[in-house]
């Protein structure tokens, strides 16, 4: 048995409404659909899946609808694993769909999964450990940087790669100009951070960003060293200015290793982070306000349908 989860507020079914139709229609009497119209609906969706012991959980809907789907899946379903999940890509980014190689219109990878349904034959699955943040799961966590240039990105109107271009082109023109104040995407902050219980020499900071999946978005694909051991989890701890931040960009692009003594980089299961002064942070694109203490482990591991 499917069940999809779908969120009416994506993208995708923003701009089509008919496409939930479609996509049930599809899925024909091989399961359910459910929409989530309210965060706290998707607790409740997920009790109902695990009474009704469904094989296969499809998410529809972008990074924050994947997001907010496992943190509540998670708990609920305890030691036991999560069915496998296939993602519809219903978003604007679709960011973790995309670095974990999951491609091709959504009505087409909900009728595979339906088809080996039928036909009982195996797809092909990827394996992803979901990342605790504090009593959340994602998969990119970022404070820094990382917040500055989403929020650049959901100002004002537009998605997709030409806001990426856009937002890319603000940065750029922030270095050049040396601003200072609310314009200016690397500004430090002070924080001490624990890894494995061990605290880091550093105080200062401009980004740090941990994840579980290689690509965090606009290209950028700077924990390469995700998955080479399993349970594990990429952090980057980054103290530098404008310039020395736009070099290293150009070297994750350019797909070359971040080194010096401005960046930590580490694999770790757990790290604890406490800011001298409250920050925004972000989960899979969507920001959280007035962090002080956050906390970071590896979360269970989640098989994706390719």
């Amino acid at each position: 048995m499917i069940g999809i989860v779908v969120n009416p507020r994506a993208r995708k079914n923003a701009e089509d409404p008919a496409r939930i139709e479609r996509l049930r229609q599809i899925l024909d009497a091989e399961g359910i659909v459910r929409q989530a119209r309210a965060l706290e609906e998707i607790a409740d969706i997920a009790r109902e899946f695990r009474r009704s012991g469904i094989d296969i959980l499809v998410i529809d809907g972008g990074d924050g609808t994947i997001h907010h789907t496992i943190s509540a899946f998670i708990p609920i379903y305890g030691d036991a694993s999560l069915p496998p999940v296939a993602l519809l890509r219903g978003g604007t980014m679709n960011t973790i769909a995309n670095s974990l190689g999951i491609k091709g219109p959504s009505e087409e990878i909900l009728q595979r999964v339906v088809r080996a349904i039928k036909e009982r034959y195996s797809l092909e699955i990827i394996r992803a450990n979901a990342l605790g943040v504090n009593d959340r799961y994602g998969f990119i966590f970022g404070v820094g940087f990382p917040v500055s240039l989403l929020s650049a990105y959901y100002r004002g109107r537009g998605r997709g790669r030409w806001k990426s271009m856009r937002v890319l082109f603000e940065i750029l023109l922030s270095i050049m100009e040396k601003e200072r104040g609310e314009g200016n995407f690397f500004l430090p902050f002070e924080a001490d951070i624990w890894l494995e219980g061990e605290k880091l020499p550093m105080g200062r900071y401009t980004a740090i960003l941990g994840s579980t999946v290689k690509g965090v978005g606009l290209g950028f694909k700077p924990t390469r060293r995700v998955g080479q051991k399993e349970d594990l989890f990429q952090i980057l701890c980054l103290d530098m200015g404008a310039k020395r931040m736009a070099l290293n960009a150009l070297k994750v692009l350019l797909r070359m290793e971040l080194r010096g003594q401005e960046v930590f980089d580490r694999m770790a299961t757990r790290a604890l982070i406490r800011l001298q002064i409250p920050a925004d942070m972000q989960i899979d694109g969507e920001i959280f306000g007035d962090q002080w203490e956050i906390r970071l482990q590896i979360g269970p591991a989640i098989q994706f349908i390719r």
